[in-house]
């Protein structure tokens, strides 16, 4: 796999491909041309296809020509008829897989000579295995490339499917106790409380060990002041500095593995005995940690599919205090939980679309079937 966002690979880094003689691999396969039009071609194809997805993810280049496994030459492919090949690619991959790739993008890159190599780029799936439906066989990839996979290997396939889904939420549940200063060099300081965890899914496979730095850091939400960096085990630390000896308002951390974990203290103000929580604190704060996790992961070089969790923590007794349209100031009903599980979003790229699931559920916590008109 090219070790950049599929949207940021140039020529240049195509080229790099020959002139180090990267060899083909677990995560990185060459073919000189386009997939044929009949069906041993096309199941094939798919068999390549799926043998990523069913794997570790990478990438599938189509314009380079190898010589025993290693890239010998860029040579591209015709740019004539190009959108409907691509067309073509994504209908045998929609259509001749099950169950369906969620994670399958297509790269184009123009060359000098007029031609073009395409990047097919596939994720870890969280669903996998997947099978050709013309086919009985299941695929995985090793260092020599694609091959089928035995019975074992499927039951190990089907069980690591089962056990990913709560092995993410063990991520977020590690962040959510180190609110309380758990393995931290600091706490969040107390009152009502989120924490969310960022991360690609591929974090339970890939061993990445990633150089994070006070330049490329996330910073944490709602930072306002002065932020400590802080080098852990498991990464950077940045938080704030908090109202109390040894609390922060808000921190971050960044972990080599790949993924990130914010939280920061969401407590407001007190009005007429009612204590609020402002509707930013959460709901802005939430969009804009999520969506710079995802911006700054990619800079890595890391894809999806992507996964996001929170949790509120401390909330029972608090009211979220908003602004209508027409500028008179509201409030919901108290919520009566004290902790609250918003649940975790599935997607292809972490936008503010994909993270409104969470702001949904934050808003029925304090009994609001959807988020208000206003501010």
């Amino acid at each position: 796999m090219i070790e950049k966002s599929l949207d940021q690979i140039n020529a240049a880094d195509l080229q790099a491909l020959v002139a180090q003689q990267r060899a083909e691999g677990r995560r990185l396969d060459y073919k000189l041309v386009l997939p044929g039009g009949g069906a041993e071609a096309t199941k094939e194809f798919l068999a390549d296809v799926i043998s990523f997805s069913n794997t570790d993810g990478g990438d599938l280049i189509i314009g380079i020509r190898d010589e025993d496994g290693t890239a010998a030459e860029l040579v591209g492919i015709p740019a004539e008829d190009l959108d409907n090949e691509i067309t073509r690619i994504e209908n045998l991959v929609r259509d001749g897989v099950e169950p369906r790739l969620p994670g399958f993008h297509i790269h184009t890159v123009p060359l000098e000579n007029g031609a073009v190599v395409l990047i097919l780029r596939m994720s870890a799936s969280l669903i996998a295995p997947h099978r050709v439906k013309a086919s009985s066989r299941f695929h995985g990839r090793n260092s020599r490339g694609k091959y089928p996979l035995d019975v074992g290997e499927l039951r190990m396939a089907f069980a690591a499917t089962d056990e990913m889904p709560r092995k993410m939420r063990d991520l977020h549940n590690h962040a959510v106790l180190a609110i309380d200063g758990k393995d931290m060099p600091t706490r969040i300081a107390y009152g009502p409380a989120i924490v969310l965890t960022v991360a690609p899914l591929s974090v339970l496979r890939d061993a990445r060990d990633l150089d994070i730095n006070q330049q490329n850091a996330v910073l944490p939400a709602r930072s306002t002041g002065e932020n400590n960096f802080v080098i852990g085990l498991d990464g950077m630390i940045v938080h704030s500095v908090g109202p109390e000896p040894n609390a922060a308002r808000t921190w971050a951390v960044n972990h080599r593995r790949g993924f990130v974990d914010f939280a920061w203290q969401l407590a407001g103000t007190t009005i007429a005995n009612d204590q609020y929580i402002p509707r930013a604190y959460a709901e802005t704060q939430l969009r804009g940690a999520a969506t710079n996790a995802y911006a700054r992961l990619l800079q890595h070089g890391i894809e999806g599919p992507w996964t996001a969790m929170a949790t509120l923590l401390g909330i029972k007794g608090f009211c979220v205090g908003y602004r209508l349209a027409d500028g008179f100031n509201e409030k919901t009903n108290p919520s009566w939980m004290q902790n609250a599980y918003l649940g975790e979003i599935v997607c292809d790229a972490v936008d503010e679309a994909a993270v409104q699931p969470l702001i949904n559920a934050f808003w029925r916590v304090f009994g609001k079937a959807q988020p208000p008109a206003g501010q």
